[in-house]
């Protein structure tokens, strides 16, 4: 018997936890619900958070491409106005009368002195492709065979100037290009000037772009031979591309050349890296917080509500039950609820449910007057920032009429209440002054004219009147037929109508308008902005 009641013991004690996990599943505690609630709220913003990194990402990509794309031409551009420098040179100096004289002693002094100081020299090449002078050399030198004669033979060939390849220059000792010019007499090119530069002399020209550390720039001819190159360690040979970089080409008219401009994707992707462990970090960071808040709470509330429960069983036994002394005020009240008659209590419900249908109408609506905001500010929004900003100032505004009308318990509120409440926050002091009877208007119509002040005042500061200290602003009411508000700016910088509306334009007249069903006039007078709103009384007074 001792055995067996042992294992029945031990039985229960193992069922026991089962017991616990499967009445959790059926109601989970106070705090599961709180994290919950926590997390429904976060969802919203960190998907909106997500499509933001997004969107990024994808215009980073889109403006780096068209930079990488502006810079290969820019590039290109500079190298070209060189060469067409030279061969303007070129130009100049095969039209000299020394040539048609055969007087090439003469022709090399002159040339060698109108080349000096350009880095350049010049060598005169007959259809043979002998050098017959080279301001590299005295004259007369023994002749000797062009090095590199392509850009030559195609220049006494078609009677264009040419442009060459890089190559190296025996004479030059060290790496040239040349553009070769014919020099026409006639129908016939008895000679062909070439002009010819050191190759290196084209890297000042592109590192004048000043490119960004990352990027790399790379000038070939038309042989694929390498001329200039800017990269980060140009003594390391160029990596292949990977599929993440960006690449822009650029093909010359002039010259034949190739201008190629790479940024790597890993340059491009940094920031976007960047935001992606941003928002992991902020949203572990936001999820410790709320279930730390969620836990807090939890205990704060579930502690009175098992003494309460204690009471509610002493109260249906029968026995005496004292009130539960608690912090929260809401617990206190249905302790006191409890310890009276069952006709009180239910009214005390009945109470709950309308309060309760109340504040669902009201947050609906508080909801939809933001969804507005946030539709129009995204949409009058140049950048993210524009928009986080106005639609941060804009609930601001709302946040402050809100307040006011809480502590009214969301009944009503006076125009001058809603006016000081709005602009004590731009801190003018005696710079504003309202004046109009007494008028209590409903919480519909305080947040929308509280979000007009707020947005004309923000101009004000900015521009307006509460820009200097002489301004002033004056706000009048009137209330007969109609309701009738008026804004006017004194004293300030002289006012110019806007070229365009932006977000405030839309939240003081239109939205303003039509969510009062009045009119609103703004008139941009060079002494001060007046704004003027004229609405039914049926819209504004409270009821």
């Amino acid at each position: 018997m001792a055995a067996d009641a042992e294992k029945t013991g031990l039985l229960r004690a193992g069922l026991r936890p089962f017991r616990m996990a499967r009445r959790l599943r059926r109601r989970p505690p106070l705090i599961a619900y709180l994290i919950g609630f926590a997390l429904v709220v976060m969802a919203p913003a960190i998907l909106f958070s997500v499509f933001l990194i997004l969107e990024f990402d994808r215009q980073q990509e889109e403006v780096a491409l068209t930079q990488v794309a502006d810079t290969a031409e820019i590039i290109s551009n500079a190298v070209d106005r060189e060469i067409f420098g030279m061969i303007t040179t070129a130009r100049v100096l095969a039209s000299s009368p020394s040539i048609d004289a055969n007087d090439l002693a003469n022709f090399h002094l002159r040339t060698a002195v109108a080349l000096d100081g350009s880095e350049t020299n010049a060598a005169l090449v007959t259809p043979n492709l002998d050098v017959v002078m080279n301001t590299r050399l005295p004259y007369p030198s023994p002749p000797r065979k062009v090095t590199y004669p392509p850009a030559i033979e195609r220049a006494f060939v078609t009677g264009e100037p040419q442009v060459s390849g890089v190559f190296y220059g025996p004479v030059a000792g060290e790496t040239v290009f040349y553009v070769a010019v014919p020099v026409r007499r006639g129908d016939t090119v008895p000679y062909v000037l070439a002009i010819n530069k050191s190759a290196a002399d084209l890297d000042e020209v592109v590192a004048a772009r000043q490119l960004p550390h990352s990027w790399t720039a790379e000038i070939s001819d038309d042989e694929k031979r390498s001329i200039v190159r800017v990269a980060p360690d140009p003594a390391e040979p160029a990596a292949p591309s990977d599929d993440r970089a960006l690449e822009a080409e650029v093909r010359s008219q002039l010259s034949g050349w190739t201008t190629h401009v790479t940024v790597p994707g890993s340059a491009v992707e940094r920031p976007i890296i960047r935001s992606w462990a941003l928002l992991a970090w902020g949203t572990a960071l936001l999820l410790l917080f709320c279930i730390f808040l969620a836990w807090y709470l939890g205990r704060k509330i579930a502690r009175p509500i098992e003494v309460l429960k204690i009471q509610a069983e002493r109260i249906g036994r029968g026995e005496p039950a004292s009130a539960v002394s608690t912090e929260i005020m809401e617990i206190g009240e249905v302790s006191k609820v409890l310890a009276q008659a069952s006709r009180d209590r239910r009214e005390a419900e009945q109470q709950n449910r309308f309060l309760m249908r109340e504040m669902t109408h009201r947050a609906k609506n508080q909801y939809a007057l933001i969804a507005a905001i946030a539709r129009r500010a995204a949409k009058e929004s140049s950048d993210t920032t524009q928009f986080l900003a106005t639609l941060s100032e804009a609930l601001s505004s709302l946040a402050r009429s809100a307040d006011l009308l809480a502590g009214r318990g969301w009944d009503s509120a006076s125009v001058a209440e809603l006016a000081a409440s709005q602009l004590r926050a731009f801190g003018a002091g005696g710079q504003i002054r309202a004046s109009g009877p007494e008028v209590k208007i409903n919480p519909s119509a305080a947040q929308t004219i509280g979000l007009a002040f707020h947005e004309l005042a923000t101009n004000a500061a900015k521009y307006g009147a509460l820009s200097v200290d002489e301004g002033r602003v004056e706000i009048d009411w009137t209330l007969a037929d109609d309701f009738s508000i008026t804004w006017r700016e004194i004293g300030g910088p002289m006012v110019v109508e806007p070229k365009r509306s932006g977000f405030g334009t839309l939240v003081t007249q239109k939205m303003t308008a039509r969510g009062l069903g009045g009119s609103v006039h703004m008139a941009y007078d060079p002494a001060g902005v007046v704004w003027t709103l004229r609405a039914p009384l049926d819209t504004i007074l409270a009821h």
